[in-house]
């Protein structure tokens, strides 16, 4: 739903504003049963093509060596300079391996450079947070969940408490399995 809202916003005659609903009921019919995605998992290549479907351009899915995934985040993304909002964005998706196991799919929709170093903007759908996460212009990428940086709240402070996901200082991982879904 973010990368689809974040490509279409811009775009005449297509719509920007997508429900879980529908994205789910696309999933399922690609994959050909229920979907659960706690039970299944989702799958880069039926993501791709869901994207593709619902916005302009081809999106694929990229299986890439772990040194090699910040080059091409970069090359993909783009670099801006300054803190401030950005409109037009080229989003991508990481697949990122949890080092306790287990993996999560999130959104890297702009690196920013205000000063000497590379910063990743990375919309996590679990919590809900815009994350700042200093990236090096190659070698693997760490997503660092619950430390490091700063984040966000997405929530607005009417939703109880108890319906945000939070982390811990163990919730890191590298994008080395799942690699990276982007349009071409």
């Amino acid at each position: 739903m973010m990368c689809v809202f974040k490509v279409n916003k811009l775009t005449p005659g297509k719509t920007a504003i997508t429900t879980e609903e529908e994205i789910r009921k696309k999933y399922q019919t690609l994959l050909g049963s229920n979907y659960n995605s706690e039970q299944v998992g989702t799958y880069p290549t039926l993501l791709a093509s869901i994207l593709t479907s619902f916005t302009p351009g081809t999106w694929r899915w990229q299986q890439l060596q772990p040194n090699a995934v910040t080059a091409k985040l970069i090359a993909k993304v783009g670099v801006t300079g300054g803190i401030g909002p950005v409109v037009d964005v080229e989003p991508v998706i990481l697949g990122v391996d949890w080092d306790l196991g287990g993996a999560h799919w999130v959104v890297v929709d702009t690196i920013r450079s205000p000063f000497f170093s590379k910063y990743a903007t990375v919309n996590d759908p679990w919590d809900a947070n815009v994350h700042m996460q200093e990236i090096s212009d190659t070698g693997p990428f760490t997503y660092k969940a619950g430390e490091g940086g700063f984040s966000i709240d997405g929530w607005d402070s009417s939703i109880a408490e108890s319906r945000k996901q939070k982390y811990d200082n163990t919730s890191k991982g590298m994008v080395k399995t799942w690699g990276m879904i982007c349009r071409d």
